[in-house]
This record gives C-alpha cells, sequence and structure tokens, in this order.
C-alpha cells in the first residue's frame, strides 16, 4: 500500500518519461497543440465546406486528437491543455505531495500556450492570407 501512494503522483500528474528532455517535451506539447488549434481553425473558418454540414466538425477534432495523443502521449502524456495539467499539480501539493507536484510544470503550461497561437498564424496565413472574405470580417470587426 505504501509503494501505491508513493506513485500515485506519478499515475496522476503528466512527466516527461525519462529519455524525453525537457526541451523535447515542450516543442512535443507545444507542436501538438499548433496542430490541433490549425486543424479547429480550418474547420471552423467560414469558407471551409464542412461549415455546411457542421456534424462533421466535432468528429474530425475529436480524431485529431485521437491521433495526437497516440502520437505524443508516449513522450509527454499529450496534455494539450494548461487547466488540465496545473489544476491536479495544485491538488497534489495541497493534499501534501511537496514540490514533487511541480515538477516539470512550465512544459505543460508554457507549450501549450506557445503552441495554439501558431497553428492558429500558420492557418490564418497559410490558408486564409489573400482571402477576401477574411479581410471583409477583419474590417467588420474593427468597426
Amino acid at each position: 500500500l505504501l509503494r501505491s501512494l508513493e506513485m500515485l503522483p506519478h499515475s496522476i500528474l503528466k512527466y516527461p518519461r525519462e529519455p524525453v528532455s525537457t526541451e523535447t517535451a515542450f516543442y512535443a506539447e507545444a507542436f501538438g497543440t499548433a496542430i490541433l488549434a490549425f486543424v479547429i481553425f480550418c474547420l471552423t473558418h467560414q469558407k471551409n465546406d464542412c461549415q455546411r454540414n457542421k456534424v462533421y466538425i466535432p468528429p474530425l477534432i475529436g480524431m485529431t486528437v485521437g491521433g495526437l495523443i497516440s502520437v505524443i502521449a508516449p513522450l509527454t502524456q499529450a496534455g494539450f491543455n494548461p487547466a488540465r495539467d496545473f489544476g491536479p499539480r495544485i491538488v497534489a501539493y495541497a493534499a501534501g505531495w511537496g514540490n514533487v507536484a511541480f515538477q516539470g510544470w512550465w512544459v505543460f503550461v508554457l507549450g501549450p500556450i506557445v503552441g495554439a497561437p501558431i497553428g492558429a498564424v500558420v492557418a490564418d496565413i497559410m490558408l486564409y492570407g489573400n482571402d477576401e472574405v477574411h479581410d471583409q470580417c477583419s474590417t467588420e470587426a474593427e468597426n
């Protein structure tokens, strides 16, 4: 029972695995979040044909999340959402696990914060950079 309690933080909180450096874990989290943001922005853009039948958008986003988890989870547990990681760390710290609860926290908080805007910018520039509708929406939003 004592051994199980010692392993509890490792089963609840996300830690990069031993062979993965902290920098690699950060880049994996940022890259995965960038891809997820890219797909979400592409699928939800008003010029996308998926907008005609919106029933396809949630399954496509879900399949993207599943695929990213399949690839990135063996490295970092695929957080993609700072709240999903940081909340349990606060609870674990309050429950008495001490500083081990915050080991590597910045990877799972800053990685998605850096990755999501990159994915959004790439989607905007690559797919809709010269789009008249995009320019019109931007002008309407400013007014």
